[in-house]
């Protein structure tokens, strides 16, 4: 089966994260796959690809920033005709849906994200039953989508788009000792939604009432709130407070803190809470998207509620006082997510979704 995998950009976010892993199990079922992206964006995600050895193209190359039309998508397609097409993102999924439907080539979307923005909801609950059917990247995506989008049971399944694996090593857990640092971090794109400001305030917090506290916070990610988030932290906690950017490898980031939090305003997933579980990290996050159904509260990390600078401040400071309770929730988050979300059972859901996808084509070929 030949698979044109549609995709907004390859700008190197929550979508794009996964895509070496999710092809590799579309490849491993016997297919053949191409990722084209309606634009480049930052471009983070090439790397990935390349290193993967995935086939990709970039519809309209010219300006990094810009769309391609659904014009150009669709000459493209009909240029290079698949047996199915996937989609990934609202307006990959909007293009791959129409074109779906002129050529007649099956359309699988996947659903990411539990919050849609007003336009999209809408324009996504009208063409819903254009995609044949629809995958979620978790269990409680797949819940919000099918109230979202009014679907069946039967037209959304899940495949997770993480898999965790026990030879990721997992990070130096925080000692205490006297002159060490205490470090904190987060990874994400630099935009309101990550509420990345809360951390910052945070720390201004910590460096007002503990100014003694050797912690310091490393953000990672890129955005348009960069240079607000700078003058921020040069304001809060200047001395304390470092941005790292684009993070090829968020394990390796990950492995470098001892403690990770996550101050987002929604999420699906969260692929990075995941990986910050994974190497071991105890992780403070906001109680938003799938974030509640993987963190026990107090048992394998801590939801942050409410969501301000002083609790945030708090929780940090409880932690850096208690270097046993930070090596106690660290490893039963890593036992958690290797268990949870181990390779054998993410590839049987994988597996079970790839197979679905063929039965839509086979028909065609008969």
């Amino acid at each position: 089966m030949r698979i044109l995998y549609l995709i907004n950009s390859l700008n190197g976010g929550g979508a794009e994260r996964p895509l070496p892993a999710v092809i590799g199990m579309m490849r491993a079922c016997g297919h053949t796959v191409r990722v084209v992206a309606l634009a480049r964006k930052a471009g983070n995600a090439v790397a990935w690809l390349e290193a993967a050895g995935i086939d990709y193209h970039i519809v309209d190359d010219h300006d990094p920033a810009r769309f391609a039309s659904l014009r150009q998508v669709l000459r493209y397609v009909r240029a290079n005709p698949p047996d199915l097409l996937w989609t990934s993102l609202t307006r990959a999924t909007l293009y791959g849906q129409a074109i779906g439907r002129m050529l007649r080539i099956p359309v699988v979307s996947w659903q990411h994200s539990a919050f849609l923005k007003p336009a999209n909801r809408f324009m996504l609950r009208r063409t819903r039953y254009q995609s044949a059917f629809w995958v979620a990247d978790s269990e409680y995506v797949a819940r919000v989508t099918r109230s979202q989008l009014g679907l069946p049971p039967d037209r959304i399944c899940t495949w997770p788009l993480f898999m965790a694996g026990a030879d990721v090593p997992p990070a130096t857990p925080w000692g205490g000792q006297g002159d060490a640092v205490f470090h904190v971090g987060s990874l994400g794109r630099l935009e309101p939604e990550k509420n990345m400001q809360l951390l910052v305030r945070a720390m201004g917090v910590i460096r007002a009432t503990r100014p003694d506290a050797r912690i310091h916070l490393s953000l990672c990610g890129s955005g348009s709130q960069m240079m607000a988030l700078q003058a921020l932290a040069a304001r809060e906690a200047p001395d304390a407070i470092n941005f790292e950017g684009f993070q090829p490898d968020p394990l390796e980031f990950c492995r470098r803190l001892h403690v990770y939090v996550q101050p987002s305003h929604f999420e699906g997933l969260c692929i990075a809470v995941h990986e910050a579980m994974q190497v071991g990290l105890p992780v403070i996050a906001t109680p938003v998207g799938a974030i509640p159904d993987i963190i026990r509260d107090g048992g394998n990390g801590f939801l942050l509620a409410p969501p301000t600078p002083e609790t945030l401040a708090a929780q940090i400071l409880h932690l850096y006082a208690r270097p046993d309770l930070c090596m106690q929730i660290g490893r039963a988050a890593r036992r958690d997510i290797l268990h949870r979300y181990g390779a054998d059972v993410v590839r049987a859901m994988a597996t079970a979704v790839i197979r679905r996808a063929e039965g839509l084509v086979r028909p065609r070929h008969g």
